[in-house]
């Protein structure tokens, strides 16, 4: 016979640890830490923790585990790692998870380099690494990167490749990479360009133009123009980024002030960062399932956003967290020096927290209309549709071939209106020969709902794309797998809703260049005509565009693998590693077959001679 919670409790440790909190089946629930452990879960025994979610984590709980550990500190670190291990369904969590970009950059290394990366991670034995992030965006990350690579020429290539070439690369060439791989430069000179790529990312940009304009002065009476002509236009781009920088003031330093809305479980946490004095982007997530009171649940948030990202020597708060001095004194560890946690009641720290908490807001309120739009979309489609229940996931269907040639299929799926890119997929057609788009459907229709079945994971509708055809062709198949559209009046077995949506091509032939994509339903002789502006049709035409653009591009990416393939067949020395590098390096057959073999030469692995035979193979092919 099992133990009740109260026999459990009562041999936990008066010792500081974690705690967690497990269902029936042994999953984790909630994870907490503690000074006392006994009395700190006694509490929700008794009935002293008012907070609303902890009657239903009672009713669910038949656990209790703990782990004591030496300290708070530890406590505070452990449950921190659990949480994130677990994902506990009533502790908190940031809907928007994904780690943010930073940039990186080992100064220890021989010839640094700048690189993304996600996490933050300690330096290793012989590494002295410096990062700057966090980005809002992938694409302003890369955009930065890019900048990077353009205007300050240090090296992009990999440790491997640089210690194999013998000879400089295009991008040496071009003048956007001092080469050292070859001893085009000297040390000294190398680390005066990586300086000056710091100095940017520091926001120490007067500086750096100061300096740049010495160096260009000197280049240019060493009659060295085509250097000068590249600082020059280093300094305009550079001064260009300064007049769109907010500075607020130069004695701000370096910190974090952060802002809070909440309402409820959910929420929107905003992060204003500072480097040296300079406001940079505000940077935003949103949580959910928060149950604890505002300084637990800020103490929380603290200890997940400095996992991944670079902690400064202040943070703002709008009031103060729970285990602050802990907390600061872990932060520290992490930074590698102290951190000052900081709630200011005026002046430029007020100012900036008040600045953080508007965007924490008008963020929050942004993703609860645009939670709203979605909502009202589902309703009017579910009621347009004549659908039984409210379509929250839908998943739509496209294939894409060029005359029957490497035929491809795409699903994707949206979950409240949202896209779930994580559950999208890329099919390759197997059994269909020719253009065949019926067919087609059927392959990939009868694939995807076989696996749906065996895993109990139908959705609530299915979008094909086109008219009675092709939803004549999805009902042939949920009709061999015995699935049955939910409209259907007297059947038990498994039911799933589909629809087609078919664009208007009879009206535009008669000229009528406003009309609207048509939904198409089984059973229905005249299509449904949802009115423009219509948010439902909105959802519909933005599902179909997504799955034609996924399976666009997969065909593309089949297409180009399968005529760089054929064209590289048969030369000797080249096979599929090399066929593969040859693609990433070119990214396509046009751009290998106008290569030189000095330029073929330049990809990793592929040496002089190999590299004149693949130019040699390719001029034949194209004169035949």
């Amino acid at each position: 016979m099992s133990e009740s919670l109260d026999e459990q409790v009562a041999r936990l440790p008066a010792s500081p640890g974690v705690y967690l909190f497990r269902d029936g089946a042994g999953k984790v629930l909630y994870v907490g830490k503690a000074r006392d452990l006994r009395a700190r879960v006694r509490q929700y025994l008794a009935g002293h923790d008012e907070r609303p979610m902890v009657r239903f984590l009672l009713a669910a709980a038949r656990a209790v585990d703990f782990v004591v550990v030496p300290t708070e500190k530890d406590a505070l670190l452990l449950e921190n790692t659990l949480i994130k291990k677990h994902r506990p369904r009533y502790n908190v969590k940031l809907v928007d998870d994904a780690s943010f970009l930073h940039l990186q950059v080992d100064l220890a290394a021989d010839w640094p380099r700048w690189r993304l990366v996600r996490r933050i991670r300690p330096a290793r034995a012989g590494e002295r690494l410096r990062h700057f992030g966090p980005f809002a965006s992938a694409s302003r990350a890369r955009a930065t990167l890019d900048f990077l690579n353009r205007r300050f020429p240090l090296r992009t290539c990999s440790d491997r490749e640089l210690n194999s070439r013998d000879r400089p690369c295009l991008l040496a060439q071009m003048g956007r990479c001092l080469a050292p791989c070859v001893g085009a430069c000297t040390r000294e000179d190398y680390d005066a360009v990586l300086h000056e790529s710091i100095l940017f990312l520091e926001g120490r940009r007067r500086e750096l133009v100061d300096r740049l304009r010495r160096r260009m002065a000197e280049a240019a009476e060493a009659e060295a123009f085509e250097e000068a002509a590249r600082l020059r236009d280093l300094v305009a781009a550079i001064e260009a980024s300064i007049e769109r920088q907010h500075v607020v003031d130069t004695r701000l330093g370096s910190r974090d002030a952060w802002g809070l809305h909440r309402d409820g479980p959910k929420g929107a946490v905003a992060v204003a960062p500072v480097r040296e004095g300079q406001l940079q982007e505000v940077l935003v997530r949103h949580f959910a399932r928060a149950a604890d009171p505002d300084p637990a649940l800020l103490r929380d948030l603290l200890l997940d956003w400095y996992a991944e990202a670079a902690v400064p020597p202040e943070v703002l708060l709008p009031f103060e967290p729970d285990d602050a001095e802990v907390l600061a004194e872990l932060l520290g560890s992490r930074r590698g020096g102290s951190v000052r946690l900081r709630v200011p009641r005026r002046g430029a720290g007020r100012s900036l927290l008040d600045l953080a908490g508007d965007n924490a807001r008008a963020a929050f309120e942004r993703r609860a209309r645009a939670a709203d739009r979605s909502q009202r979309a589902l309703v009017e489609l579910q009621r347009a549709c004549r659908l039984p229940t409210l379509p929250r996931r839908i998943e739509c269907f496209d294939n894409s071939n060029i005359q029957g040639s490497d035929p491809v299929a795409a699903m994707v799926v949206f979950v409240d209106g949202r896209p779930e890119r994580a559950r999208y997929r890329r099919y390759r057609v197997k059994t269909v020969e020719g253009a065949d788009d019926f067919a087609t459907m059927r392959e990939i229709l009868g694939r995807r709902l076989r696996r749906a079945l065996a895993e109990a994971d139908l959705p609530d509708l299915l979008v094909v794309d086109g008219g009675k055809g092709q939803l004549n062709a999805a009902l042939a198949v949920m009709a061999e797998l015995g699935i049955r559209d939910q409209r259907h009046p007297s059947w038990t077995g498994p039911r799933v809703s589909v629809i087609g949506l078919a664009k208007p091509r009879a009206e535009r032939a008669r000229g009528d260049r406003e009309a609207l994509d048509k939904v198409v339903l089984p059973g229905v002789r005249d299509p449904v005509r949802l009115p423009a502006g219509s948010e439902a049709l909105r959802l519909l035409q933005a599902v179909r565009d997504a799955s034609h653009r996924e399976a666009v591009g997969y065909h593309r990416k089949v297409r180009r693998k399968r005529t760089l393939g054929s064209a590289l067949d048969g030369i000797p020395g080249v096979g599929p590693a090399r066929r593969q590098a040859l693609l990433r390096h070119f990214g396509s057959l046009r751009a290998l077959r106008a290569a030189t073999a000095e330029q073929i030469a330049e990809v990793p692995g592929i040496g002089p001679a190999t590299a004149a035979r693949i130019a040699a193979a390719l001029r034949e092919a194209a004169g035949s």
